[in-house]
């Protein structure tokens, strides 16, 4: 690997590098952790609003 390809930024890759390097990661988390954020995310808002007095 050469010191370009490791200092590419995602905003420099075409629209087909990128997707060859998110199929290269075989990351398929789905949308699970968007779910899982915005349920804590209203949990902590619920906490604040119900504790704060």
């Amino acid at each position: 690997m050469s010191k370009n390809e490791l200092t590419k930024q995602d905003e420099d890759l075409s629209s087909s590098e990128f997707e060859g390097e998110e199929l290269k990661d075989n990351h398929q988390f789905g949308s699970w952790p968007e779910v899982v954020g915005l349920v804590f995310t209203l949990f902590v808002c619920w906490l604040i609003f119900n504790f704060r007095g």
